[in-house]
């Protein structure tokens, strides 16, 4: 039962989303890829059902603390379709403390290849959210279409976990604050670890 709901939910999204897209004209550039979709949670109580009646449906991949709550993100068992790509990540947020938030899925979120003052430029006409340009790594820029937004960002949510994933790195990247010391240079992390 909860699969089957759960599956109707994310179909009306993914159709008012498209119906958004169309009616304000948003067309994305072929090679980018919806990374994954996030599902909010209204409450702490709320967010722990739903991850435990995930978790027989679906891989948790990781649960990780960001900015004063916790993140569980899930790889489906039956990916997700939309606009021809198969989105098989679905971030879970607890709520931020304090925050009112409505249950259900909320938006998208594409790894792309453009620069974000490009990104502005070409959605100049919408209501833009910058807040995550001032993260300190794989930073995002959010589209508001109200109900349903997107969100650009250049790294994809898989590579991220890979990388926090691997406790010595993460650790020293965080101890050595080299990823905050560089944000306005919009560090990536590569190499051998």
């Amino acid at each position: 039962m909860f699969l089957t709901d759960f599956k109707n939910q994310a179909q009306i999204f993914f159709r008012s989303l498209e119906d958004d897209l169309k009616s304000n004209r948003i067309e994305f550039e072929a090679h980018w890829d919806i990374d994954h979709v996030c599902y909010r949670t209204p409450s702490q109580e709320r967010y722990l059902e739903l991850k435990e009646k995930l978790t027989q449906t679906a891989a948790l991949l990781i649960e990780s603390e960001v900015n004063g709550r916790v993140i569980s993100t899930f790889r489906l068992h039956e990916p997700f379709e939309f606009r021809g790509c198969r989105i098989d990540l679905l971030e879970l947020p607890a709520p931020k403390p304090g925050v009112q938030t409505d249950e259900g899925f909320e938006h998208i979120e594409i790894v792309c290849d453009k620069s974000f003052s490009e990104l502005e430029s070409r959605f100049s006409n919408f209501n833009i959210d910058k807040k995550g340009l001032k993260k300190n790594f794989n930073r995002e820029l959010e589209i508001k279409l109200g109900k349903r937004n997107i969100k650009f960002h250049h790294l994809s949510l898989l590579s991220v976990i890979r990388l926090e994933a691997n406790r010595k790195v993460w650790s020293a990247l965080q101890s050595s604050q080299i990823l905050s010391l560089f944000a306005d240079y919009e560090p990536l992390v590569v190499g051998t670890f």
